[in-house]
This record gives structure tokens, sequence and C-alpha cells, in this order.
């Protein structure tokens, strides 16, 4: 499934043409993946939340590398370290990997932003409950795009194995990207687009 020399190879060939680490989200990530993991690694993170990790990101953690390089600000390891205390939580939360995402197509419902002194209409849902964890149960935070929005690999549902962007910081929901092995590749494959600034035209435009 995975090329792990060929990834490797890529990204060091970046890490030469980007020595400043001026692209998009370099400087955290630095063009480098994390070590990869251990049978036993994974599977003690599966058998502490009751899930059987999607194949394709799986044997990416086995084969390729934990964490680093990827789209945007880069992956995030399996057990979260570099995110926010808030959005770590998430996926420590007893039975929240474990209970299926609820979504098979893009979801964006009507919300209020509440209002002192001003009911809401009866059909739009609160900010709080836009917000809420269970549209987003069964679902692992793998990446950050900035402003608020992230990647999620669905774990367990119909929809497992697809990466869903959640952009619900600006108002549009959640919407299906593709399957993580699709997804991770294309990034990598698009990385030799390089600029006179180093960036591509669409990492330019997602700088916040």
């Amino acid at each position: 499934m995975w090329d792990a020399n060929d990834i490797h190879a890529r990204l060091a060939a970046i890490r030469v043409a980007d020595p400043g680490l001026q692209r998009f989200g370099a400087s955290r990530h630095q063009h480098r993946l994390g070590p990869t993991l251990s049978e036993a690694d994974v599977a003690a993170f599966e058998a502490q939340h009751r899930v059987t990790l999607p194949e394709n990101y799986r044997t990416f953690l086995l084969e390729v590398g934990n964490g680093g390089a990827g789209p945007h600000y880069g992956l995030f390891p399996l057990h979260g370290e570099g995110m926010r205390d808030v959005d770590r939580e998430e996926r420590f939360r007893s039975g929240h990997l474990a209970t299926p995402f609820p979504h098979t197509q893009a979801w964006n419902p009507d919300y209020d932003v509440p209002v002192l002194g001003r009911p809401g209409p009866v059909d739009r849902m609160t900010e709080d409950e836009y917000f809420d964890e269970r549209w987003t149960t069964g679902s692992l935070i793998v990446a950050e795009f900035g402003c608020g929005a992230f990647h999620r690999l669905v774990i367990t549902g119909t929809a497992r194995g697809q990466v869903w962007f959640d952009d619900r910081a600006a108002d549009n929901g959640l919407a299906p990207e593709a399957d993580f092995h699709a997804w991770y590749e294309t990034w990598v494959h698009n990385q030799k687009k390089f600029d006179p600034a180093g960036q591509t035209a669409a990492e330019q435009d997602k700088i916040v």
C-alpha cells in the first residue's frame, strides 16, 4: 500500500529545496516524519479505545511514520502529542472513537450564535449543539489546517478510512475529502511544485 522509501526520498528532496523551512507549515513539521510505531504500540492504542484502525492509516504508522510532515501543519502523532489539550482530550474521551461516525455526506445545518436576551429560532441548532462532539464521534484528528479547522480520519462507521474536513470554526460544517492513502499521497506528490517563495499557490491561499 505504501512506498515508504519513495515518501522519505521525496521529503528529503524537499528539505534540500527548503532549508529555511519557508513553506507553509514547515516550521512545525520540518519536512520530517516521526519514527514508525511497533505493532505492539498500535495494538495497545486499539485495545484502549476498542477499535481497529483503518488499514491505510495503520500501515502508515507501522511502515512510514507517526506524525510529522503532511498537509498544512503536518500530521499529529497517534497519541495526539503537539495538539491543544482541548483537542487532544477528545480522542481519549471514553467511547469517542468506538462510537460510529454519524455522516456519509457533507453536513452543515443552520445554527444560531446566541445573543443575550434574544431566543433563537426553534428549528436551528445553538452554537453549542453545532460544536457538540456527537457530530465527530468515531473520528480522529490527524492534521491541523489552521484557523480552527482540522482534518479528521474516520475510524468507526460507514465512512471508515476516509479523511473529512472539519471546518465548523468557519461555519462550513464537515465534508468528505479522500481515503487516507489518497489524501496523503496526493500531498506528498504535489510537493515538487515549488514557486520561488517556496510555496504553491494553493498553500499561499491557506496562510492565515
